[in-house]
């Protein structure tokens, strides 16, 4: 089935080629583990080849697709099993990296973390869910960044981003998920940073945490197939 009907004609090419693929996934068009090539999709959307692997390139940032060792790209597929390691690992690793934002915060970087956590409410007021997505991935990097460790922020960057892509296909187009609910479970976290309180940032994170973590499992199957097969 084609993933869209028209052309793309304008000079924002890039941005509308990976938001065209980002609806073929969220929809459920394009399903976890399937494969992507590169020159059909570039016929389908009336591109070049350049401007379609500049937008999977972007989406790999934003975890719904995954490079494999032989350069085949794929849409993020994890196994509950997988899901359930990396959310173990990314609770200890995030929520340090959260006090540790606490701790060093400026002004400036405050409010830069304001500013990202209104977008994210703003998107999710107009209920778009793509916007939305995207505000979230970069408020918890801003904060990852405000941790002012580079190796820890890295860390997180390829622990994560996986997961985000994949959760967002299982958690947030679910019937029924609130936008607002998620976007306002940040305003803990970030009032507990506002005070540069490493302690009441921590016990906010793993509240909103817990309940993301549940949600996703919830979505997940117990049988879910092991990804990377």
């Amino acid at each position: 089935m084609p993933l869209i009907t028209e052309k793309l004609t304008s000079a924002t090419l890039r941005f509308q080629t990976s938001e065209k693929i980002r609806t073929g996934i969220l929809s459920g068009s394009l399903k976890p583990g399937e494969r992507l090539v590169e020159r059909d999709l570039a016929e389908q959307l009336g591109t070049s080849l350049t401007v379609v692997r500049e937008a999977l390139v972007q989406l790999e940032t934003e975890g719904f697709i995954t490079k494999r060792p032989n350069s085949s790209t794929y849409i993020t597929q994890l196994g509950r099993n997988e899901i359930e390691q990396i959310l173990v690992v990314r609770r200890v690793l995030e929520g340090f990296a959260f006090e540790e934002a606490a701790r060093k915060a400026t002004n400036e970087r405050i409010r830069i973390l304001e500013t990202l956590h209104q977008g994210a409410v703003e998107a999710a007021r107009a209920s778009d869910y793509q916007a939305y997505i995207h505000a979230d991935l970069l408020w918890h990097d801003a904060v990852w960044q405000t941790s002012a460790n580079e190796a820890l922020r890295g860390t997180l960057r390829r622990l994560v981003l996986p997961l985000f892509g994949f959760s967002a296909i299982r958690v947030a187009s679910r019937e029924g998920f609130d936008l607002r609910q998620d976007a306002y479970s940040h305003l803990p976290v970030l009032e507990a940073i506002r005070k540069r309180d490493p302690e009441a940032t921590a016990r906010a994170f793993d509240v909103a945490y817990t309940a993301w973590s549940a949600r996703l499992l919830e979505a997940e199957p117990t049988s879910a197939a092991n990804a990377g097969k």
